[in-house]
């Protein structure tokens, strides 16, 4: 008769794996889990790997689909760059946080310098806007177009096609700006800017007044030809002014002319807070090129039009020079040109707030710590679950059922390219504890009253009230991460999708698996 009731429930016990409930677990295991973690293995962010944090703010608060549009220009920039482990995230309306591994100091000096800047290209002659970053089509990048740096002239170039209204334009404005003086053909030029200032007014001290009033058309290169600062002031549509000091006379002057915004160089003696007072917004630059006119007014590149450009026909394609001493320094220019005229304008201007840097070694080792932390803090909770029940083979149960949901969660993070950050470390950790929580709950319902089968119905009743208890926790965790995935709150936004997706896996396959098993064994 013993022997009789061993075979049953071994019998009922080799019938469990054809439940779905578990062979629903031990495929997700096998193909959610363990093969992405093989085959894909997990990828980790900033925080563990390595990398540097950028805060960007933007002028004023947006729309949603602004925002979009923001994020997309700048994660089309940083592509640009050939980057991998880069991440673009808003910040409510007013933020974005850019997260980017891997990439050396010079190179995040060219990559904030493009992120930071609107990026809205124009060209102008004698004074009349001919070129705008809408009229690009596309940019080369082959050198059989023209693209790349002349080591005997030190210049690079960048060159692109224009649309047929754009070249239109083009030819409209450079019509007849090539006359014949003294039986020689003399041309105008075209001043190519990026974030041109609008309703600005540049104040120059004396000393750099002095210094750049007659500037070269590529710097250092005599045989460019050159521009004097009244060429400048024509072709920028902005106003340059030689002052020594800021005075009521000065500012009288200034607000005649309409001007809103005032820019200064870096280190000057002029009175900001008076400028300020009077209501104007006062940039202050540093000195980056050759000439601090240039950075101050954004132009890039000034170039002698040709007979060809200015017969009244269209010209399908431009191109934007500059200057640079070294190869290396005409690639940072080149490719910091090419990624900004092809991803685009800004729709509002932004300015980078703080960078944070994260040392590599310092990811690696607290990712150890991490790890030898989770390992530590799971075997805690198994002692726990011990304590509580006394049973062995239920204990057992739980923490296998749990390690399992782990590496389901690890595996789909693996399987859908998901970066393991702090926040979704947190959120793993989130998850897991909900469901030891609610395989309790099961375990609790289930052992009350003593644990046998005496009654199938009683038994099957215990297992719903478990399940509506834990439906319900899941529901309110559901509801409370949805807005911060919605709303995008930056890191928190991977928290809650990193719980969503545990719960999800608990509820959905491990719970149920967990359920039928100690109903089998227990």
């Amino acid at each position: 008769m013993a022997n009789e009731c061993g075979d049953i429930e071994m019998v009922g016990r080799k019938e469990i794996l054809k439940d779905w409930r578990i062979q629903l677990l031990i495929f997700s295991l096998i193909v959610l889990g363990i093969i992405p973690l093989v085959v894909m293995g997990l990828h980790f962010g900033m925080d563990f790997s390595g990398g540097t944090m950028i805060y960007l703010q933007l002028e004023k608060s947006v729309d949603p689909q602004t925002m979009d549009t923001m994020v997309s220009i700048l994660q089309a920039r940083l592509n640009g760059f050939g980057l991998k482990d880069i991440s673009v995230r808003p910040i409510g309306n007013k933020y974005i946080m850019v997260s980017i591994s891997g990439v050396s100091n010079s190179s995040l000096s060219t990559i904030k310098d493009v992120l930071s800047k609107q990026g809205r290209f124009e060209g102008i002659i004698d004074g009349q806007i001919a070129l705008t970053g809408k009229d690009i089509i596309q940019v080369k990048t082959d050198p059989q177009s023209g693209y790349g740096w002349s080591p005997s002239l030190q210049q690079w170039r960048v060159p692109f096609d224009l649309s047929g209204p754009g070249a239109a334009h083009f030819a409209k404005v450079a019509e007849g700006k090539c006359k014949k003086v003294e039986g020689q053909i003399k041309c105008d030029k075209i001043y190519m800017f990026i974030d041109r200032p609008k309703n600005a007014a540049v104040l120059v001290p004396p000393s750099i007044f002095e210094k750049e009033k007659y500037m070269y058309m590529v710097p250092n290169n005599p045989r460019s030809g050159y521009i004097s600062i009244s060429d400048l002031e024509k072709n920028s549509l902005d106003k340059i002014i030689e002052a020594t000091s800021v005075n009521n006379t000065l500012i009288k002057e200034l607000k005649s002319d309409n001007i809103s915004t005032v820019i200064v160089p870096q280190n000057s003696t002029y009175n900001i807070t008076m400028l300020k007072k009077a209501g104007f917004n006062v940039v202050v630059k540093p000195k980056v090129g050759d000439y601090w006119l240039w950075d101050a007014l954004g132009l890039k590149s000034v170039l002698d039009l040709t007979p060809g450009v200015t017969s009244g026909e269209p010209v399908p394609s431009a191109v934007i020079q500059g200057y640079a001493p070294t190869l290396d320094d005409a690639k940072k220019e080149m490719t910091k040109m090419v990624v900004i005229l092809r991803s685009g304008k800004l729709p509002v201007k932004l300015s980078i707030a703080t960078t944070m840097h994260v040392s590599p070694t310092l990811g690696k080792k607290f990712l150890g710590w991490a790890e030898w932390m989770g390992i530590i803090a799971w075997l805690t909770v198994g002692l726990i679950v011990y304590l509580r029940y006394r049973r062995l083979k239920l204990s057992a149960f739980i923490m296998a059922n749990n390690l399992s949901e782990i590496i389901i969660i690890l595996g789909i993070a693996a399987l859908i390219k998901w970066e393991i950050d702090l926040a979704g470390l947190a959120g793993i950790i989130a998850a897991v504890g909900t469901g030891v929580d609610h395989m309790i709950v099961i375990s609790d319902e289930i052992l009350s009253g003593g644990l046998r089968k005496k009654e199938e119905v009683s038994l099957i009743g215990k297992v719903k009230k478990a399940f509506n208890i834990i439906f319900a926790a899941a529901a309110t965790t559901t509801a409370a991460m949805l807005p911060l995935i919605t709303l995008g709150f930056g890191m928190m936004k991977g928290f809650a999708i990193t719980t969503l997706i545990g719960l999800g896996v608990g509820v959905l396959i491990v719970r149920p698996a967990f359920a039928r098993i100690i109903e089998e064994f227990i």
